[in-house]
């Protein structure tokens, strides 16, 4: 026999807020920043976003998470400081790393954008027009 769930919206127990995801692993935080013009383009459970500097960001969380170290970031930027009109080099390496500025934390996260050595010289910390950061992991 085949069942079939058709509803509109799915609300906690007091019908006022989200459901809570349980045994299951979904991102908990979402970021997508365009650091040319210091906007936050979308974002999932963050409260803020600083910008530090060049290729340097902090974001703090809605939510905070239920271990510093337990989880998992990762990231990526659109290689592009201007809306995609052009490209910002041709480098080995464009990405977003999790900076080591503060010690792990439940409550916030640091990220950088960065372009990789080439035969013109080694790394540099670069705003991009896209920096998206993502993290899995269990929120508190």
């Amino acid at each position: 026999m085949t069942s079939v769930l058709n509803v509109d919206t799915i609300a906690d127990k007091a019908g006022t807020g989200p459901v809570g995801l349980t045994k299951q692993e979904a991102i908990k935080f979402l970021v997508n920043y365009d650091a040319i013009n210091q906007t936050t383009d979308s974002s999932l459970n963050q409260s803020t976003l600083t910008d530090n500097g060049t290729g340097d960001f902090t974001s703090a969380f809605t939510s905070s998470f239920s271990g510093a170290a337990d989880k998992v970031f990762f990231g990526t930027v659109w290689n592009t400081n201007n809306d995609g009109t052009g490209t910002v080099s041709d480098t080995r390496f464009m990405g977003v790393i999790q900076t080591g500025n503060h010690a792990n934390s439940t409550s916030s996260v640091d990220f950088g954008s960065r372009t990789g050595a080439n035969t013109g010289g080694n790394a540099d910390a670069v705003d991009f027009s896209g920096t998206y950061a993502g993290i899995f992991g269990d929120l508190a």
